[in-house]
């Protein structure tokens, strides 16, 4: 009983855990149900509705599964609806533990599809009529069917069957003490869990690997796979499969517990008994509730409580028998024989040990035979029936042998590397995908970064072109407006240079004319009046001095106005036609001039007449005021400047103490007008010069 084969009903269960009721799926299907056209529609329905209530509600399941076999029976287009039928309540009648009846319609199913073949129902037939007789403790007839339903899946190819029934092959074949060869199988499904991504199934083939270390007394190792699978069986969706874990981790608690003294445990043990047994009456799984039963027997006989052990097996014997559990007999009876030795009532030992004797025969697992002969070995060496005592340690001692010359434990550990080592391969060609995947990565950024970075140039040469075009279309829009500018500045040049001179005209002819008729006129009357008193005479010779200075003053404006520029050639002879008037006045005074700047550079008109007026004053100045020998004129280009200086070695002046007049102010004034400045340094007795100073920029051409 301690063998934890309950894995096995997961995968009986493995179709129906698929479909796992959800209500709304539920009240679709009903109403489906209700609007199905068709025969077939509706058998089709009455089915899923039976494997969505199968896991959660065994009373629906049940109330659906008559209603299909008596819409399905007598239609003979819906033969395939109703055998399915038949087999799932044969199948439903195994979850409840009535081998009896589920047999009845395992043999009904089979009457009527033994001469048409369907994959699907036959690989469903062999499949659970395989557990059937391994709940039975047929091991041989389970192996039998299994190996059927198996070869059918892989004529078929279909990949999820051969899984299932891999695993249910390998559990057949270690019960049968074909371990070794259970190995093999069991490393087959593994790789084919792994290929088709199945935790479930992988967590049945690491829980049947436990049965194995099990069988080897390997608790401690045992009970690291049914960890392993309970953890993953509570990620799955099959609560049987979880049931049946919990009952194997409780199982290995018990049994480390014993083999260490480690009351402990046993605690633990109890505690997943516990769960394991809820959980089984909650799912109504009757098969998980008989052996938690016989499990928590077994804690009692490990706690030395053999009477308290002795209750709870009585009480499995009439559920066992009325569902033809003979699994679960067999050891029961066994058990039951062990703990009356335990308590030295030999007879009634010997009752139930030879009841279990035909029934461990029969299910031919050798461990369980060697538990049986030990035990009555005890039994008749106790009852000091010595020769069938040693009969029965012979037969317990051949087969101990026999299980002691299996290598299994180099096996297994030969397969435990395998595969470590296969899942190490698995994981580094992994990583090697991901590494691939990453360079890929990066070469596909790198690309997608040159092909941006392309486009990004390509676009920029765009905009650096389309910008340029434009620049030269403004460039040559300014060059239109500037033209036009300069039209319109010619054009404005020519009508005011028009005007200048139509105004020289009317100054010269009019004006000028006027003047020198006042000067001729002043003549004529000094000479009339040469009797007249001097004073007269002397104011005669003012007005005609004055007269005559304002005809070279409108001569000089007259100069201006008629040039639209003045050249430095120009100013430089205007000045000396000023100079060589000037030294008619005062002979003595030695006049120089001079200019180092290119003569052809040229002045506006208002510029050159400024500058000429401004070198007049300081001239006159230096005549009127400086009492100098000697007055020079120096014009030159510095930099960037047009320089003019007048000096002279007179008397000079303090700056500081010396009130200036309006000479020099209207000087200053003019230079202000045309952007110029004035510079004057003087000494006392060291003479004086007048710079004036001039930018070059727009007003030298």
């Amino acid at each position: 009983m301690k063998k934890t084969l309950l894995v096995f009903a997961l995968l009986l269960m493995a179709n129906t855990s698929i479909l796992l009721a959800q209500n709304n799926t539920i009240n679709s299907l009903k109403t489906s149900l209700t609007l199905a056209k068709t025969k077939k529609q509706k058998a089709a329905t009455y089915l899923l509705l039976i494997d969505n209530y199968f896991s959660s509600n065994k009373d629906s399941a049940e109330f659906y599964l008559k209603r299909t076999l008596q819409f399905t029976e007598s239609e003979p287009t819906l033969q395939v609806s109703y055998i399915s039928a038949i087999l799932k309540y044969a199948q439903l009648f195994i979850v409840k533990g009535d081998y009896k009846e589920s047999e009845k319609y395992y043999n009904k199913a089979w009457a009527i599809l033994k001469d048409n073949y369907n994959y699907e129902l036959y690989s469903k037939y062999y499949g659970d009529f395989g557990v059937l007789h391994f709940y039975k403790g047929d091991f041989k007839g389970a192996l039998n069917n299994f190996s059927k339903a198996l070869e059918l899946a892989e004529k078929e190819q279909i990949d999820e069957d051969q899984l299932r029934f891999l695993n249910n092959k390998a559990l057949a074949m270690s019960y049968l003490g074909e371990a070794e060869a259970s190995l093999d199988v069991h490393k087959k499904a593994i790789f084919l869990a792994e290929k088709l991504n199945d935790s479930t199934a992988l967590g049945k083939s690491f829980n049947n690997i436990g049965l194995i270390y099990e069988d080897m007394k390997e608790y401690n190792k045992a009970l690291e796979f049914y960890l392993n699978a309970l953890e993953i069986k509570k990620n799955g969706t099959s609560q049987i499969d979880v049931a049946n874990s919990l009952y194997n981790v409780a199982g290995m608690y018990k049994e480390i517990g014993e083999k260490e003294n480690d009351t402990s445990l046993y605690m633990k043990a109890e505690n997943y008994y516990q769960q394991s047994l809820e959980l089984g009456g909650k799912i109504n799984y009757g098969k998980i509730i008989l052996y938690t039963k016989t499990g928590l027997a077994q804690l009692a006989t490990a706690r030395n409580k053999p009477k308290k052990a002795i209750e709870i097996y009585k009480t499995v014997i009439p559920e066992a028998t009325n569902s033809n559990d003979n699994q679960t007999l067999r050891l029961t009876y066994l058990n039951l024989g062990v703990n009356y030795l335990k308590i030295n009532q030999l007879n009634t030992a010997e009752n139930y040990l030879l009841q279990a004797k035909p029934l461990i025969e029969s299910s031919n697992k050798p461990s369980d035979k060697a538990k049986l002969y030990k035990n009555l070995s005890k039994l008749y060496a106790d009852k000091n029936q010595f020769k069938v005592a040693y009969e029965f340690f012979e037969q317990q001692y051949n087969l101990e042998q026999e299980l002691s010359k299996n290598s299994l434990q180099n096996k297994i550990s030969d397969f435990e590397i395998k595969y470590e080592t296969a899942k190490k391969e698995k994981e580094i060609a992994e990583q090697k995908e991901q590494l691939l995947a990453q360079e890929l990565d990066i070469k596909n950024r790198n690309l997608y970064a040159l092909l941006l970075s392309s486009a990004l140039i390509i676009l920029g040469i765009i905009f650096f072109a389309i910008y340029k075009r434009n620049q030269l279309k403004r460039n040559q829009l300014q060059k239109e407006i500037d033209l036009k500018d300069a039209l319109a500045t010619i054009k404005t040049q020519n009508r005011l240079q028009e005007q200048r001179l139509r105004i020289s005209r009317d100054l010269h002819d009019n004006i000028g004319s006027q003047l020198t008729f006042i000067i001729s006129s002043i003549d004529n009357l000094k000479y009339v009046s040469k009797d007249a008193n001097e004073k007269l005479k002397e104011k005669l010779s003012n007005i005609s001095t004055f007269t005559g200075d304002t005809i070279h003053q409108l001569r000089d404006t007259i100069w201006a106005m008629n040039k639209s520029t003045i050249s430095v050639e120009d100013l430089h002879s205007r000045i000396l036609s000023f100079i060589e008037k000037a030294k008619v006045s005062v002979p003595n005074i030695d006049f120089n001039i001079s200019y180092d700047i290119d003569a052809n550079k040229s002045f506006p008109s208002i510029v050159g007449m400024n500058v000429f007026r401004v070198i007049q004053e300081a001239i006159n100045n230096a005549l009127k005021y400086a009492e100098a020998s000697k007055i020079n004129v120096e014009l030159a280009k510095k930099e960037a400047h047009f320089l003019i200086k007048v000096s002279d070695n007179g008397k000079g002046f303090n700056l500081k103490t010396v009130e200036l007049g309006n000479g020099l102010s209207n000087m200053e004034k003019r230079m202000s007008e045309i952007n110029g400045s004035v510079i004057i340094n003087s000494e006392l007795k060291q003479g004086t010069e007048i710079i004036l100073k001039i930018a070059l920029e727009n007003k030298i051409t």
